[in-house]
């Protein structure tokens, strides 16, 4: 999946510095918070490659890996979360 930036973007993050050029890049997020609970919110936004496009639609999933040893709360949309 390729990064890409959107409209409500209000920041960029750094990659860390750990981590080289290929195997991570900045990423425009929007920073902001939940309409009803107030949680506070990072929302990026991710163009799958043909090949990816095409293996979802073939088995109908998506994959998310965190880096760490925790599992922070999180969603994967396919619909604008705007």
């Amino acid at each position: 999946m390729v990064p890409t930036s959107f409209d409500e973007a209000n920041a960029v993050l750094s990659k860390p510095q750990s981590m080289t050029h290929e195997q991570c890049s900045c990423l425009a997020v929007m920073r902001g918070e939940t309409e009803i609970s107030k949680e506070p919110v990072v929302v990026s936004c991710w163009k799958l490659t043909r090949e990816e496009l095409d293996e979802v639609n073939r088995t109908g999933r998506v994959w998310l890996t965190v880096f760490g040893q925790g599992m922070p709360p999180a969603t994967l949309d396919g619909i604008r979360p705007f």
